[in-house]
Formats: structure tokens, sequence, C-alpha cells
């Protein structure tokens, strides 16, 4: 702007000079025309910007992981005049996945016209992202004023895990164990038994709205479940390095593979108690026995938080321990697992769990820990490669 402002300086001291010179009533209306031009851009800039709204609408608001979407950039401009040029900074995705914060565009809106942008690509990593128009400003004709638009759109679009199918062939829990419970399904019963706040993956079937009016704020029925399940699945997701990246791609490993050992045990009719930390570090438990229930685990797993470093499958085993009656497979997925952690965790369950499957998903066990899970007996360690889950999975269980 400062580059037009003098340009604009200059045109008024050419004009004065011309004025001056000539001393005409011509050249004094082209002087007064100059000094009085930028009050008229200004107003007409002031009526476009109240004449001018932006939407931003995603093509949809749940998207699987490297999935194709789009999201639209409407410019809606009810003036006259069109609006040219408009520079918008937002977060927007691109075909290599990634998220681009604070990029910059240039776009126009013809008069009393609605234009459209369309913005394509996917995003590699699960997780909960918010995409659209940070801050956007328009300009006179002069360039020399601008108004930075209110009201300013965005979307929060939620990026699930992948849906990995193992199998049919080679069942995860033993014959012998009595899964007659997943003949009953507890979502499908209309008592509940405590009301909580919404928290991100709660299925809207599930609200209280009777309550949620009443406190202004979204309320969900907690319905009784029974925690008796014929496998635990820990799902442990923690911070491994400084890299961001590769801390993600662990997570989603983690993620992908309770999912899919969840989806495999409710397909051999089954049932699987998921342990997992919510955001608040809290650790919640949830039974899937249909697919219903995997369906809210893909919401909830979506969105669960990396936690810091130290604070592993081990602080989570406790839990598992007093669900734990001697015959149930335990799974851990988890980034990494020392051998003290390992320690811990057969200390917790060796007389109460019948098979023990650890799968890492951040770095491959130590010859130390392979060698203390043979000596145990019932226990076993995989690595899962974050690049190829569903082959490394396919490969533990063969």
């Amino acid at each position: 702007m400062a580059k037009y402002r003098f340009l604009y300086i200059l045109i008024i001291l050419a004009s004065a000079v011309f004025a001056f010179a000539y001393e005409s009533k011509l050249s004094f209306v082209l002087f007064v025309s100059v000094l009085a031009l930028p009050v008229v851009t200004l107003i007409l800039l002031i009526l476009s910007a109240l004449l001018l709204k932006l939407k931003v609408e995603p093509e949809t608001l749940y998207v699987g992981k490297q999935q194709d979407f789009i999201i639209d950039i409407k410019v809606v401009n009810r003036f006259i005049l069109p609006v040219s040029p408009m520079m918008i900074t937002g977060t927007f995705h691109d075909s290599a996945g990634n998220v681009i914060s604070d990029r910059h565009l240039v776009l126009s809106a013809n008069a009393l016209r609605k234009s459209d942008f369309a913005f394509g690509g996917n995003i590699r990593y699960r997780g909960e992202y918010h995409l659209g128009i940070e801050h956007a400003e328009i300009y006179d004709l002069l360039r020399l004023f601008r108004i930075r638009l209110k009201n300013i759109p965005g979307c929060t679009v939620t990026v699930t895990p992948r849906r990995i199918i193992l199998d049919d062939n080679n069942a995860l829990c033993a014959d012998d164990y009595d899964s007659t419970i997943t003949n009953v399904s507890f979502m499908d019963s209309s008592s509940f038994v405590s009301v909580r706040k919404y928290e991100d993956g709660d299925l809207m079937k599930h609200v209280h709205w009777k309550l949620s009016a009443k406190h202004d704020e979204l309320m969900v029925k907690e319905m009784e479940q029974n925690l008796g399940s014929s496998a635990i699945i820990i799902t442990d997701i923690h911070s491994i390095s400084a890299d961001d990246d590769e801390n993600m791609r662990a997570a989603d490993a983690v993620a992908e593979s309770a999912l899919a050992i969840t989806r495999k045990i409710i397909s051999d009719g089954r049932s699987a108690l998921n342990i997992y930390r919510t955001h608040e570090n809290k650790v919640n438990m949830l039974t899937a026995e249909k697919n219903e229930d995997y369906e809210q685990l893909v919401s909830i797993f979506a969105v669960l938080p990396i936690t810091e470093t130290g604070k592993g499958a081990e602080s989570l085993i406790s839990t598992a321990a007093d669900h734990l009656s001697g015959s149930e497979p335990l799974f851990i997925i988890t980034p990494e697992l020392d051998e003290q952690a390992f320690s811990f965790i057969i200390d917790k369950t060796s007389s109460v769990c019948g098979q023990l499957r650890i799968y890492l998903t951040g770095s491959k066990p130590s010859p130390q820990l392979i060698a203390a899970a043979e000596a145990v007996g019932n226990a076993s360690v995989m690595y899962i490669d974050p690049d190829d889950v569903a082959v490394s999975l396919r490969n533990s269980m063969s």
C-alpha cells in the first residue's frame, strides 16, 4: 500500500502544479477531483464491506485419513461494484496431505454475483483440524485504504483413522471363553446410570435433550455397561520424539491397530473392552460388542491425544488388571515399551491374563524385550510398521 500512497501523492503534486500554472477552471476542477477521489473510494469500500459475505462449506465434516475432500469458499458480493482484490489468509489442506496455515490468497468477486473457490486435497494424520479463513481484507480502487472483514467463517473437520479389516480366519479369542454376553447389546437399552457433559466422539443419539436445554450445553447419557469381555485392548498413545511427524505416525498406527483388532473380535462374535486416555488425561473404558460400538470408537480414536513422555501403557495396566479374569487375551498397542515397563505389566497381569500380545508402532522391540517376552511364555512383542499397518497386523496373526 505504501507504493500506491506514494504514487497518489505524486499525482496530487502534479495536479496542484498544473492548476497553479494554468489558473483555469479545468485545471482547478482536476485538482479538486484528485483530492476528493480517495473520499469517494473510501465510501465505496465501506459499502462493499457491508454488502460482502464469505462462507466456508466443507464437503464433509468427517473424513477418512488420506481421503480427498473439498472445501468451498463462497464470496457473495451484493454491491454494484466488483471486489478486487480481496486478500485472504487461511488454513487449507493440499494434495500431499499437508495442512498449511497462513496461506495467502488473492480473490475477486464480480458485482452482484456469487463466486466459488474450491480447495481440494487430503490430510495425512487423524485428528481435529480447524480449516477455513483466518482473516480477510479488501482494498479501495486506489489501494489507499483497506478494511478487515468481520465474522470470518471457518470449519472443523475430523479426520478418522483408516479402517483396516483383518482376515476372517485365526480368531483372536480362545474358543473356551464364555462370550454369551455379546448376545446382549447394552447400547440398545433405554436405561442409563448417570449424565455427563458431551465429549468428542459421543454419539448424538445419547444426548439427553431435555437436560441439555436446561443447562444450555450438551449433556450425554452414561449407559449402563457390562464390562465383562472376551478380550481387553489397551490403546496407549504417548510422545516418543521431539519430531511431531514421528509422534503422529506412531499414534495413528496405534489407533488403527486397536480399531482393527476390535473389529476382528466383534466379527468373531466376541466383545472387547477398550481402555484409553482422554483429553483430560483420565482413563476411560468402552466395551465394543457390535458395529455401532466400533463406529463410536472410530470417532473417539480420531481425536485421542498424544500424552507426554513417561505416561505409557504401564499407567493403564492396573485398570486392565481389575477386569481380567484369567483367560482373556490382553492386547497392548503402544508406540514404545522398555524392559522395566514390561516387567511391571507382567507383575500386574501374569496371574489374571490369558495371552499377552504387545504391538509397538514407534520403534522395533529391543532384543532384551523380545527375550523377556519369550521367557514369560504367554507373551509376545511385535512391531507394527506405521506405513503398512494392515500387512504388519496380518503377519503378526498368521
